[in-house]
């Protein structure tokens, strides 16, 4: 992905958007959980089945070695030139030091596997990455899964104009996203709001002023897997089998709440979701990220704001997802599923 450390490149990708697909940037805190690297590989594959355009994969955190692990995931399923890009100054963390139980991943992808990125230090920082991609992008076109944290969507809303573009970041954000999908509840507190910088994550929902769709711990915690990748994927071979082998052990299964978010992302309600809120609402965060909900009814409007809730068993998307997660480059394109399908 050595090309697309210089902005410049990111040029090469909004020349060659795939038609009426979603545009989809990920925002990810990608460290030792294991529903990270489920996500972006998921990404990944429901672009080679022709659902997504993934423009961008950016990290929220500082590790040096988050870059490089992304890429290294893009580069296993053909798309090695994707931007990545992570906060500045980075540091070596490789695991949260509250979450020991999980296994470090981050630098056997960085080692083991192919990417050209190295070290995070090379790539640009997110803000610039952001207001290229949203600059250059038609209106209404982008759909942000933020599966992290919220420094680099704050850091973006208070950019000024600058040689990329003449609009602020809130401008940009404004006009050219057409939904914000967060791994988030709509009520109460959250660990991705609430755990580092809530003022961030309350600035950024709070002024939200468009489309903003929450996968929420209801789905997220019942979606479970990983029994299949961590035993049929080769782990010296593929990095999902290796990330989740290393993360949560062989023949072990955990919920994936990331991977929830994506796939609503790039498929919407399909087979699999309805709205939690018929008529929308709107969240509202505190200093501490702990949110209240406020119904449509209550607000006399239809609100921009939902929620997604299950509309099939819980057991049967998850297995699903993991059939998806188990699809390696080469293999067909599962041309007659009935969902997922634009």
């Amino acid at each position: 992905m050595r090309d697309s450390i210089l902005l410049s490149s990111l040029a090469i990708l909004t020349g060659t958007a795939l038609a009426d697909k979603v545009r989809l940037i990920i925002d990810t805190d990608m460290l030792n959980f294991d529903d990270d690297p489920m996500a972006i590989g998921e990404a990944n594959i429901l672009q080679n089945w022709g659902q997504v355009e993934l423009i961008g994969v950016f990290s929220c955190i500082n590790s040096r070695y988050a870059p490089p692990a992304i890429d290294a995931i893009n580069t296993f399923f053909g798309h090695p030139d994707i931007p990545t890009a992570v906060q500045k100054p980075v540091d070596n963390l490789t695991t949260w030091p509250d979450h020991p139980e999980f296994g470090d991943y981050l630098t056997g992808l960085t080692f083991n596997f192919t990417e050209d990125v190295r070290d995070g230090a090379n790539t640009p920082d997110p803000v610039s990455a952001y207001r290229f991609l949203l600059s250059t992008s038609a209106d209404d076109s982008i759909t942000i899964a933020a599966i992290g944290f919220y420094a680099n969507l704050f850091q973006v809303m208070n950019s000024g104009p600058d040689r990329i573009s003449p609009r602020t970041g809130a401008e940009l954000l404004a006009t050219k996203v057409r939904e914000l999908v967060v791994q988030a509840n709509e009520a109460g507190s959250s660990y991705n709001t609430g755990t580092y910088d809530p003022a961030y994550a309350q600035a950024v929902l709070n002024w939200w002023p468009g489309r903003l769709t929450f996968a929420s711990d209801a789905v997220g915690e019942n979606t479970v897997l990983g029994a299949r990748v961590t035993t049929e994927l080769d782990p010296a071979t593929n990095p999902l089998g290796f990330a989740l082998r290393a993360n949560i052990g062989y023949g072990r299964a955990h919920p994936v709440w990331d991977a929830v978010a994506v796939y609503y992302a790039v498929c919407g309600l399909d087979d699999v979701f309805a709205w939690k809120y018929p008529r929308g609402g709107r969240a509202t965060l505190d200093a501490d990220a702990v949110a209240t909900w406020r119904s449509a009814a209550e607000a006399e409007a239809d609100g921009p704001q939902n929620s997604v809730a299950f509309r099939m068993p819980n057991t049967t998307f998850a297995a699903r997802l993991e059939d998806t997660l188990l699809w390696e480059p080469g293999r067909p394109v599962p041309k007659a599923r009935t969902w997922c399908k634009r």
